[in-house]
């Protein structure tokens, strides 16, 4: 939403949304009010006394320059309609539902843990409201990723832009983001109606966002969500790095995947491009992230073996299942669930051989690929 005044702080353009929020017909009706000589500036807010409502919004401006003299350029956002008292405050967003029975199976989680890593993810996002001002890079990927895993709407838009902006620019977004995380709810509302869920994922797909999209939702394939249970696997594997494989005589057989032997795989990245309705290329560089990632979490594995911790060998199974099975690469994933739900450790080791030799394969395609 946009308008524009000159040094008389007369009215010299505005948009349609403007104008209407101002309750008028017409962009004269507009200037003849003389709103904007009634408008209040104060850190970063701005706020519109009409007859009627009180509009008040963040707000960034641009200095322009005409033939009649400079111009200032205004960008409203996050705007809020208040009439009479506090209590008939109005937003001008609907309430954000998450259908977590919806959700949670799409992403392989159950309803409790989805909305525990909800939680997580809202007091993570409070905790970093500082670094987001900042535009710390680190805090906004990983917001970004929990809420694309998630499956928010809109946020990881948000999120890029907030990346993208300079310091002047950013705070406004900052204000969106929390204003809009305000309003997740998981009680779907009574006046919404299917066809509205359905428009609501429609615009978020909208060609405004779909660079965006694009360039965000390789998050959402190669990443699920970390447990609560992070810090006490960490732990694990920085223990794990000071102590050495126990042999077989220690009471643990010992596993090497050093010489194991490549199994045949059969994958096309254009199947998951088609399916992802993605470019190739993009796949492609997904599928080079997981196997970065793959060879990571490797050693993860061989220590949570060693040291027979099926909770850790569950939670890492799982985590590469979800980047396997986004990425299509099915052979994978059906080994990797394997690994996720089994409660037998002395057949690990035939699944930990059998996911890296189909892995070795994939990533022998790869490079074939790139060469």
């Amino acid at each position: 939403m946009y308008y524009g005044y000159n040094q008389k702080k007369e009215l010299v353009l505005a948009d349609e949304a403007f104008i209407n929020i101002l309750g008028c017909s017409s962009f004269n009706e507009a200037v003849q009010n003389s709103v904007v000589q009634t408008i209040q500036y104060e850190n970063n807010k701005l706020t519109v006394s009409l007859s009627n409502k009180i509009i008040e919004a963040n707000y960034t401006e641009t200095d322009l320059y005409s033939t009649s003299g400079p111009i200032k350029l205004v960008k409203l956002s996050n705007m809020i309609e208040r009439s009479g008292t506090i209590n008939n405050l109005q937003l001008n967003y609907h309430p954000i539902y998450l259908d977590v029975q919806k959700i949670s199976k799409s992403i392989g989680l159950s309803v409790d843990d989805y909305k525990l890593y909800l939680d997580s993810f809202i007091d993570q996002s409070i905790i970093d409201e500082k670094r987001l001002q900042e535009g710390d890079e680190t805090a906004i990927k990983n917001l970004s990723n929990l809420a694309l895993t998630l499956q928010i709407p809109n946020i990881g838009i948000l999120l890029l832009k907030i990346k993208k902006l300079p310091r002047e620019e950013r705070l406004p977004f900052v204000d969106e983001y929390y204003t809009k995380l305000a309003l997740l709810t998981l009680k779907k509302p009574a006046n919404m109606i299917d066809d509205e869920m359905n428009m609501l994922e429609e615009d978020s797909h909208s060609e405004e966002h779909k660079e965006e999209l694009l360039n965000s939702r390789f998050t959402e394939l190669l990443h699920t969500i970390e447990s609560k249970e992070k810090s006490h696997i960490d732990n694990t594997i920085t223990l794990q790095k000071s102590t050495p494989p126990p042999s077989e005589s220690g009471g643990v057989k010992k596993v090497s995947l050093d010489n194991v032997t490549p199994l045949p795989i059969s994958y096309n990245p254009k199947v998951a491009a088609d399916e992802l309705n993605l470019p190739v290329v993009l796949i492609e560089e997904f599928v080079e992230d997981f196997i970065e990632q793959a060879h990571h979490d490797k050693d993860h594995l061989l220590a949570s073996y060693y040291q027979k911790d099926m909770d850790n060998i569950h939670e890492l199974g799982h985590k590469l299942k979800g980047a396997a099975s986004n990425l299509r690469i099915n052979e994978l994933a059906d080994v990797l669930e394997e690994i996720q739900f089994c409660t037998d450790h002395s057949k690990l080791e035939g699944l930990f051989t059998k996911y890296w030799g189909l892995f070795l394969s994939l990533e022998d395609y790869m490079k074939q690929s790139a060469a």
